[in-house]
């Protein structure tokens, strides 16, 4: 009898061993080694959002990256105030893209002191990945450390509107 529970034990245990790495990277577009630093939290960040017409958007790739209370903060081409969940973020993007939509980076300022990081991000965003930019914005992006990978514990977003984008931002 002891023999059979040390039997489903070690398969148990090695079930768990085999599939840690895909608990820990629930998607083929992120991975935890896109949380060991701050370039490649951030360019994940971007990727994660970016697609062409169709693109189906996974939310778990993104919620991979964000602390479990993130908080969003935007102010809209209409200078609108919004603040919410990430999850309250997601809901708009849940469907296929019905055209393609590529937020990139132009432009990022690193600000760090031990386990936190600020990030100031300036991207543009287009239809195809080669296409003109139809909006920019910055994005302000908190970080922190913590179990061996950077989480983003909020961010907030400012899109370009009368007020342009200052030299200090941009390439």
């Amino acid at each position: 009898m002891n023999k059979s529970i040390a039997g489903k034990a070690a398969c148990a245990l090695l079930f768990i061993i085999v599939s840690y790495p895909m608990i820990v990277s629930s998607t083929e577009s992120v991975s935890i080694k896109d949380t060991k630093s701050i370039d490649t939290i951030i360019n994940a960040y971007y990727r994660v959002i970016s697609g062409p017409k169709g693109f189906k958007y996974d939310p778990e790739a993104d919620r991979f990256l964000h602390a479990k209370s993130a908080i969003i903060t935007r102010f809209n081409e209409h200078d609108e105030f919004q603040r919410h969940t990430l999850l309250d973020e997601q809901k708009p993007l849940e469907q296929p893209y019905s055209e393609g939509f590529y937020e990139s980076e132009i432009h990022r300022i690193v600000e760090r002191y031990g386990s936190l990081a600020h990030v100031w991000s300036t991207y543009e965003m287009r239809k195809t990945p080669d296409s003109n930019a139809y909006m920019r914005g910055i994005n302000s992006i908190s970080l922190y450390f913590r179990n061996d990978r950077w989480w983003i514990a909020s961010w907030s977003t400012q899109y370009e509107g009368d007020e342009k984008i200052p030299e200090k931002y941009l390439p």
